[in-house]
């Protein structure tokens, strides 16, 4: 009996938070920490469409500026990928390790995807200004 009550309870809590799937949280001034951690994953979500937006045009830059260069000069790209690739193991630790001041809390979630978010954002403008040096 309890079973079946607690299966009811879940059953209408559910339909309740789904029939507000489609409303966007109030980001401004959230009210709970669900919509806090909501709002942090959003802003990490936009962050990331920004950065992969603005990859393809990085890594073109520095394929073109390898074609250029001497053997010695070049690897342009191979130095890009090499720091991608240790920025985004630099951002999942450093977002981790920001995340344990509330480890295994509410608060948890939101504090890695606000990290996750501001390093990203850090991290497209660092692009943008190394593309600039490249003269595209």
């Amino acid at each position: 009996m309890k079973r079946r009550i607690l299966i009811a309870v879940l059953l209408v809590c559910g339909g309740a938070t789904m029939a507000h799937a489609d409303e966007k949280p109030n980001c401004e001034e959230p009210q709970d920490q669900s919509t806090m951690t909501l709002c942090a994953g959003l802003d990490y979500d936009e962050a990331d469409k920004e950065l992969n937006k603005l990859w393809p045009s990085i890594k073109s830059a520095a394929e073109e500026s390898d074609k250029g260069a001497s053997a010695e000069d070049g690897g342009y790209l191979k130095a890009l990928m090499a720091s991608q690739k240790a920025w985004i193991a630099f951002r999942d630790a450093e977002c981790t390790w920001e995340g344990f001041v509330s480890h295994g809390g509410t608060m948890e979630p939101m504090l890695v995807n606000g990290c996750l978010a501001r390093l990203t954002q850090e991290r497209i403008k660092q692009l943008k200004d190394g593309q600039e040096g490249l003269g595209n």
